[in-house]
């Protein structure tokens, strides 16, 4: 397998979940926010492409990284005290676990549930990837 197919092959790492126990204030702060994932996109590996952002009124707010591997999105409930996070990458070459760990040193969330999968064809490491993710974050 070449250096090119290995980057593009159909298979990845999907990390998703939720945060809680995030102040109401951290959570409608768009700049702190970006600058976190914007961080995180970086310490992963992925490329970021482009940012959407939306502020809701009377608070709340979703970004969405374009990244050339995919995609990463986090969408604030600051009423709640709570955020939904959601990052995939395609291949072996990014980390989208990363992506959280940044999210929760910057939010310190009292408590947070995060699942890491694989996704696309098995014969890809992203199986094997996912499986030592999930291992080192127990």
């Amino acid at each position: 397998m070449t250096e090119s197919s290995m980057i593009h092959q159909f298979s990845g790492i999907h990390v998703f979940g939720e945060m809680y126990g995030v102040s109401s204030e951290d959570l409608n702060n768009l700049e702190l926010l970006t600058n976190l994932l914007k961080a995180g996109i970086e310490r992963s590996g992925a490329t970021l492409c482009s940012l959407q952002e939306k502020q809701f009124s009377p608070s709340g707010l979703t970004l969405l990284g374009l990244l050339s591997e995919s995609h990463a999105s986090i969408h604030t409930y600051p009423e709640e005290g709570a955020l939904f996070f959601d990052a995939f990458t395609c291949g072996e070459r990014c980390n989208p676990s990363l992506i959280s760990d940044v999210l929760l040193e910057g939010l310190k969330p009292k408590h947070h549930d995060l699942q890491i999968i694989s996704r696309g064809y098995k014969y890809g490491r992203a199986q094997e990837i996912s499986k030592k993710l999930k291992q080192e974050k127990h």
